[in-house]
Formats: C-alpha cells, structure tokens, sequence
C-alpha cells in the first residue's frame, strides 16, 4: 500500500498532518473487520493514520454507535468511538455553513443520503480527505482513500 500522502497529494494540510475525516463505514470495518486480512490491512492503515490530524463528524458518532450498538450494545458502542477521540481524533460539530453546503449537494444529487452530505460538506470546510469506500463522496466532488488502497 503506498503512503497516505501520496494519495492524498493535494488535500489539506492540518496542524498535524493531512486532514482526515473518518467516516462511518471506516470505524465499523476498524471495530468488526471482516477478514483477518483486512484485520491486518486495518492495523497497518491505523499506524499510518497516527502521524494525520482526523476528524469525526458527530453525524458520524451517531450512526456508528446506532450501527455497532446493534451488535455490542451502547456501552461498547460509546467505548469503541470513544477510544479514536482519547487516541486524539477531533469531534467536529456541523456548522450552518455545513448545513448550507450540504443541502445545495442534495438539491444537485438527491440519491445522497443527508449524513454523507453533511460530511462532505465537513471535507470540503477543512479541506480534507474521507476515510470511506462510499461511492456518494466521489459522487459529490470529496477526496477519498480507504484502508484497502
């Protein structure tokens, strides 16, 4: 896999490093990788991830402690979440102008669902990449890279 700056050439730079935004699909395949591969992949992704300055939108907190609590309850699912913010990941609050921007990509593209606009609406605020195999940020203009690249 090559560096996260070479396929991030060009994405914002943030006070650590490039800015990320981990987005629902990325914590739900961290916290129940399919595969021992992807396990691996996973954990060589994450060591990578140390030196960028990452960010979870709170559209994000919420969907993925609906999604893992599903499996391992709202203790566990607050936990797992919980551990990425004392890790030094950033909750990021949306913003009107997030909202705004957001609801001019649902006029343009109304397949989006709401979370994911409201997210690349985030990526576009702090010029950064999502952390997403989601078609819908490539759909809406966003930069992705996925631990599987």
């Amino acid at each position: 896999m090559g560096s996260l700056r070479g396929a991030l050439e060009g994405a914002g730079e943030g006070a650590r490093g490039l800015a990320l935004i981990l987005d629902t699909r990325f914590l739900v395949a961290h916290a129940f990788p399919p595969s021992r591969e992807d396990r691996e992949r996973l954990l060589e992704f994450q060591r990578k991830l140390v030196r960028e300055t990452l960010l979870i939108p709170s559209i994000v907190v919420a969907e993925f402690i609906k999604v893992a609590g599903l499996r391992v309850g709202l203790a566990a699912a607050r936990a797992l979440v919980g551990g990425w913010v004392r890790a030094g990941a950033q909750v990021s609050e949306v913003t009107w102008e997030d909202a705004d921007r957001a609801g001019e990509y649902l006029l343009r593209v109304p397949e989006v669902p709401v979370a994911d606009a409201l997210i690349a609406a985030q990526a576009v605020r702090f010029s950064a990449a999502v952390v997403s195999d989601d078609h819908h940020f490539r759909a809406l203009g966003v930069r992705v890279v996925w631990y599987k690249h």
